[in-house]
């Protein structure tokens, strides 16, 4: 057991910790200026509830990034399109949601590059974003994301919308004591492996208030680029020098 516990931290766990916080960084959030949130949401598209929240973000005047499955995107692929003729970004959330643990070389390769595949299909653009399922990764999942020159991105806040007892007013208090500027918030437009199956549903009542509140606190909520915009042309227009580099995500 303790080998078998060893060995599933080597191949998962220090590569989701180094991405988390080593020098192979991926995106969890950064200080924003102006102060924005990020609202992020996986495992769509769902042909009953993306069509709410993007009924909701498009009320508020709001754009957001959907990291999406390729199998539920090549099910919906009008579904897809819909969420990008509104301005919200898609970005890779692999194929099936596959545990990394679970996943070797080729099939971490062949997933991330099926889903790519979908999605280029149906944009007839590339995608930027690679969230990887639960925020895992594995020993693979850097070269997967290079190979198709994506950015890994993980979140900053996650309201456990999953659990049966988080409520759409527990999301709301939730989002507000711990939200701030640069914050990636995690959010979900389908049900995914393990969540409960109204999770959805909970942050479609959720998502007004959180979208309301953020404004009040000075919180403007935007899409990924929109966070990583000043952060980017902050680099592109400072004067060169020896410590000039390009933004690490």
């Amino acid at each position: 057991m303790t080998l078998l516990l060893l060995t599933l931290f080597g191949y998962t766990g220090l590569p989701t910790l180094l991405a988390r916080t080593g020098f192979r960084r991926a995106l969890t959030g950064l200080p924003a200026v102006p102060p924005q949130v990020a609202l992020t949401f996986d495992d769509g598209p769902d042909p009953v509830w993306t069509p709410r929240i993007l009924e909701i973000l498009d009320r508020f005047g709001v754009r957001a990034t959907f990291f999406m499955l390729g199998s539920r995107a090549e099910a919906h692929p009008d579904l897809v399109r819909q969420v990008a003729a509104a301005g919200h970004e898609v970005g890779v959330h692999g194929y099936r949601h596959r545990p990394a643990a679970l996943q070797g070389l080729r099939s971490t390769l062949a997933d991330v590059e099926a889903t790519v595949r979908v999605l280029t299909g149906i944009l007839q653009r590339r995608p930027r974003y690679y969230r990887p399922p639960w925020g895992i990764f594995n020993l693979w999942t850097g070269i997967a994301a290079k190979r198709h020159r994506l950015i890994p991105v993980v979140w900053s806040l996650h309201v456990a919308e999953w659990s049966r007892a988080t409520t759409a007013h527990s999301i709301y208090l939730d989002a507000m004591r711990r939200a701030k500027p640069g914050t990636v918030l995690l959010l979900h437009d389908a049900a995914g492996p393990g969540s409960r199956p109204d999770a959805p549903a909970v942050v479609a009542r959720a998502l007004p208030r959180v979208i309301a509140g953020l404004r009040r606190r000075g919180l403007t909520p935007v899409s990924l680029s929109e966070l990583l915009e000043p952060a980017e042309r902050r680099v592109t227009d400072a004067p060169p020098g020896p410590d000039m580099g390009s933004p690490r995500p």
